[in-house]
């Protein structure tokens, strides 16, 4: 697994631009190509944050690269109170595979993720907006 985390989001045109910064946006398109698309999974677009050059070093395929950090955004914080209570994760249970992504850099030089990702929450408080209804 790869370390990574998910960057900001920063939208003006969304009412709570006080708040804590949100680290994805629902995509509200209804075309996606995803059995189960708006009844049982939503497509989330997020900017993931890693050591690109060292995970480029680890891993030749940029797919594979994506799949590890997905599947360490997946995985639950450790638990604070030992093993009573079973943590869930930050973001949601995204599947494992991307639906799409893009190698980005940002103004600095830092290369970043910008993907697509399916998630099984209509609504999650780490996101702008929520899935569309039916």
């Amino acid at each position: 697994m790869i370390e990574c985390d998910l960057l900001p989001i920063v939208r003006k045109y969304f009412k709570d631009d006080n708040k804590k910064p949100k680290h994805g946006v629902y995509c509200q398109n209804w075309f996606w190509a995803i059995k189960g698309y708006a009844k049982k999974k939503w497509v989330v677009g997020v900017k993931i944050d890693l050591d690109y050059e060292a995970a480029q070093k680890q891993w030749e395929d940029d797919e594979t690269i994506v799949k590890e950090c997905v599947k360490f955004l997946n995985t639950p914080p450790k638990s604070k109170y030992g093993k009573v209570r079973k943590r869930k994760t930050l973001y949601g249970d995204f599947d494992p595979a991307p639906y799409s992504f893009q190698i980005k850099e940002d103004s600095e030089g830092k290369k970043y993720i910008s993907a697509r990702l399916i998630t099984s929450q209509q609504k999650n408080k780490k996101f702008h907006g929520s899935g569309p209804g039916i």
